[in-house]
């Protein structure tokens, strides 16, 4: 018993000191591969390369280093271009076209300096472009239309996003208050029911009209009383002047009737109005302050004594 836990206890041991298996990265792994074509390994480079390029290895960031398979699509150029340079070196040209090919075909601009690569390379480069020039053209441009379309999806997305947002303002700029209205406030006079209803025009028509025909029926009011005074005996009035007097007094009466009478109707008329065009509530917009949209921006700092990388932003 003694014995089994002792190996037991070194098993696990052994197991928790074990190293961990390496992972890789897609840069890590061209760079090593890139150490052989630099130094003239042309054969080991290209060996590095096509296993770099075998889709049926795991990723980089998944498998072993030294077995596993790129991702990045400009590394993966990269590498395709690097393996054909090797393949050129190699005199293998017909597996150094196929390469080239796939990268024009990915790539139809793509071509290779003339100070990182030699020139029998770039030359090869353009040769399979001449073969390929029909169906490059066709890729370019299917490529540019591409492109546009992503570009004027881009466009309608942010334009969509921006009505979004600015509807979103408008709305959060808005509140909305419910006033409820009162068919006793209605039964006033001067035009207070069309006013509660909201129709200000007709308010201020009842209003003008009552009150030209108040202040008629009031002035006209008081000049009958005047006349009614002026019939003393003593100041010494003929017929003629007491005939003048009471036609004055009549047709003041008369004026003082119609106005009061018009002025009831045209009161009595404008209540009616207004219960008959009763709106039982009104919806009343008020605009509130909107806060600002937040605003952030990186902050670097190079000094010697601080060096840091931060966000300043306003809310």
């Amino acid at each position: 018993m003694g014995r089994l836990r002792y190996a037991q206890s070194v098993t696990a041991l052994a197991l928790l000191l074990a190293p961990a298996l390496c992972r890789a990265d897609d840069a890590q792994e061209l760079e090593l591969a890139k150490n052989r074509f630099n130094s003239g390994q042309y054969e080991e480079a290209h060996e590095q390369f096509a296993r770099l390029l075998e889709p049926s290895l795991p990723a980089c960031d998944k498998g072993p280093s030294g077995a596993c398979r790129l991702t990045d699509v400009d590394l993966i150029e990269r590498t395709r271009v690097l393996d054909a340079a090797s393949l050129i070196a190699l005199k293998r040209a017909a597996l150094a076209d196929a390469q080239i090919e796939k990268v024009l075909r990915q790539n139809p601009a793509y071509a290779p300096s003339p100070a990182l690569f030699p020139q029998e390379v770039v030359d090869r480069f353009t040769e399979v472009r001449g073969r390929l020039r029909e169906e490059l053209e066709k890729l370019a441009e299917q490529q540019a239309h591409e492109a546009l379309k992503r570009r004027l999806t881009d466009q309608q997305a942010r334009e969509a996003q921006e009505k979004w947002i600015a509807d979103l303002q408008r709305l959060a700029g808005q509140e909305t208050r419910v006033e409820v209205n009162s068919r006793w406030l209605a039964m006033i006079p001067l035009g207070v029911g069309q006013y509660q209803n909201g129709d200000t025009r007709l308010g201020a028509l009842f209003t003008t009209t009552e009150l030209v025909l108040g202040v008629s029926s009031l002035v006209s009011g008081v000049i009958v009383q005047s006349y009614y005074t002026q019939f003393d005996p003593t100041r010494g009035c003929d017929e003629a002047c007491y005939a003048n007097l009471n036609r004055n007094k009549a047709t003041a009466a008369l004026v003082n009737q119609i106005s009061f009478g018009a002025l009831v109707a045209v009161a009595l008329g404008g209540i009616v109005q207004a219960q008959i065009a009763f709106v039982p509530e009104k919806v009343m917009p008020i605009s509130r302050p909107v806060p600002p949209r937040p605003k952030i921006a990186p902050t670097f700092s190079l000094q010697p004594s601080n060096l840091g990388v931060g966000l300043v932003g306003s809310f």
